[in-house]
């Protein structure tokens, strides 16, 4: 059995696996969730393990924003690299909420994988951290809008897309036609960029139309972006 502890931000308590939540098994291995020690097939040669954290924020960087007192999920991916043995990959959930009143900054969460019944010199760790922020005046980015400005569209239906970032994080895109609401796309514990992906019927709409797709952040900044498509 693999055992995965995880770090907590002071005054909070460590937090809980939901290990049903996300089970990617790609390679059976020689690991189990209920306390049964693996047992190494013939020919197995057994290899350290490496564990990453990934985050909510962006391409290359370390960890995640969050508000006092907001929940955030991290995934935790575990790479085994054993040859000839019954192996695998696998990614759980850790679901952290830092204290409401704490002070902006960034406080690690180090996630540990080592082998049962005790740890041995296959180990591996990782630092990723929840980074308190309490203030924020940059509206989000949209980019990549489909239909993009000036085409014309055909069909029955089209998908609406288009995606959004933030220096902070997303928390939701709006997408209006003609003026109208259509969908929303919220965008907790989403990795990156925010995309919202909306099938609309093209039934009766020839002619010139605008889609306008509006961004928001968790301190109520917003971005929007209006591009103009024909149904021919």
């Amino acid at each position: 059995m693999h055992r995965v502890p995880f770090g907590a931000l002071p005054g909070v308590r460590p937090a809980a696996f939901r290990l049903p939540v996300r089970v990617l098994f790609l390679l059976l291995c020689a690991l189990s969730f209920v306390g049964v020690t693996p047992v190494a097939a013939a020919g197995c040669t057994p290899s350290a393990p490496t564990v990453t954290i990934d985050n909510t924020y962006a391409w290359g960087s370390t960890g995640s924003w969050g508000l006092p007192g907001q929940q955030l999920m991290y995934s935790i991916v575990i790479r085994n690299y054993d040859v000839g043995c019954t192996a695998s990959n696998f990614v759980v959930r850790a679901y952290v909420t830092s204290p409401t009143g704490i002070a902006d900054g960034g406080y690690p969460l180090i996630a540990t994988i080592d082998r049962a019944p005790t740890p041995t010199s296959n180990t591996a760790t990782y630092t990723s951290y929840y980074k308190v922020y309490s203030s924020d005046t940059t509206a989000p980015t949209l980019f990549w809008p489909n239909p993009g400005d000036g085409n014309t569209i055909t069909g029955r239906s089209y998908n609406f897309m288009v995606s959004a970032n933030d220096d902070h994080e997303v928390r939701k895109i709006d997408l209006y036609i003609d003026g109208g609401y259509r969908s929303t796309v919220n965008c907790d514990d989403i990795a990156y960029n925010c995309t919202l992906s909306y099938q609309a019927s093209l039934r009766g709409m020839k002619g010139q139309h605008t889609a306008t797709f509006k961004s928001y952040d968790w301190m109520g900044n917003s971005g929007s972006l209006t591009v103009t498509f024909t149904v021919s």
